[in-house]
């Protein structure tokens, strides 16, 4: 009974050592190679101006065959160091290559236009006797600077400890709408509401609420910021000063008084002496 025990536990034993072993080498050969692959590139970018895609990479010592960079499902750029030219384009509608300034792990995109705005892609591709390769994707988005500042309005322009404030922010009209980050004194606030509105260009207007509770003494320092995917941003700031309440001079009122009761006296002096001038000149 012990002996067909042995037996029938060896090859269990075996091929559960035979899995470890493999497991360990699996992990061993996708630990080794390439690593800390990421993209890097704009969150947003204006129209006509230049955008700079990097690829981040580490080999680990393996030699690099090629990176390869697309838009959407579109290959458009290419890297490939044992090859002479090492760089190649392939035509893709509104994308312009700066050859020049582009190679290993960066490709430059001069004049952007709106249509370039999607998903990119940059894969990483290690040479033999592995060839590891990863791909990574980042989104950018073409889109106009904002143009002007928040409107900030405020109920009241002196405040006191204890006091509500009250008012309301509203962003540039734009497309896309933007967001609106309140800061009073440096410190990021909720807001009361949000509510967005479309002009006849269905541009976006985007208003938020203030309904701050004043806790501390001095002045107030308010801040409305209005930004596009943290790329482009306006901001408006007001400063309000602190509604101190103003005591009358006790000293002062004395003093008018005073002054008032000296000029009736003179005044009294003066009639009680034309009287007696009057009585004289009638004897």
């Amino acid at each position: 009974m012990y002996d067909y025990y042995i037996i029938k536990r060896f090859p269990s034993t075996l091929t559960g050592r035979v899995l470890t072993l493999i497991t360990l080498i699996t992990c061993w050969t996708e630990a080794s190679g390439l690593t800390g692959v990421k993209i890097s590139l704009p969150a947003a970018v204006s129209p006509g101006d230049t955008a700079t895609l990097v690829c981040h990479y580490d080999l680990e010592g393996e030699p690099l065959y090629t990176i390869k960079w697309y838009k959407g499902r579109e290959e458009f750029y290419r890297y490939v160091p044992k090859e002479h030219p090492e760089t190649q384009v392939f035509p893709l509608p509104g994308i312009d290559v700066d050859v020049g300034m582009s190679g290993d792990g960066r490709v430059v995109l001069r004049e952007v236009s709106s249509e370039l705005t999607g998903k990119y892609r940059c894969e990483v591709s290690a040479d033999a006797p592995n060839f590891h390769t990863k791909v990574v994707s980042a989104h950018m988005r073409v889109v106009k600077k904002l143009e002007g500042d928040p409107m900030l309005v405020l109920e009241k322009t002196r405040y006191t400890v204890g006091d509500m404030l009250r008012g309301n922010c509203t962003s540039p009209a734009h497309i896309p709408s933007a967001n609106l980050t309140v800061f009073i004194n440096g410190r990021k606030v909720n807001t009361s509401f949000l509510e967005r509105k479309s002009d006849n260009y269905k541009r976006i207007r985007t208003t938020v609420g203030i309904n701050y509770l004043v806790l501390t003494a001095g002045g107030l320092r308010i801040q409305c910021v209005a930004d596009l995917y943290n790329a482009f941003t306006t901001q408006t700031e007001l400063v309000l000063e602190e509604d101190r309440p103003r005591l009358a001079s006790v000293l002062g009122t004395r003093d008018s008084g005073s002054v008032g009761s000296k000029t009736l006296s003179n005044f009294s002096c003066i009639i009680f002496l034309l009287i007696n001038v009057l009585m004289v000149y009638l004897r």
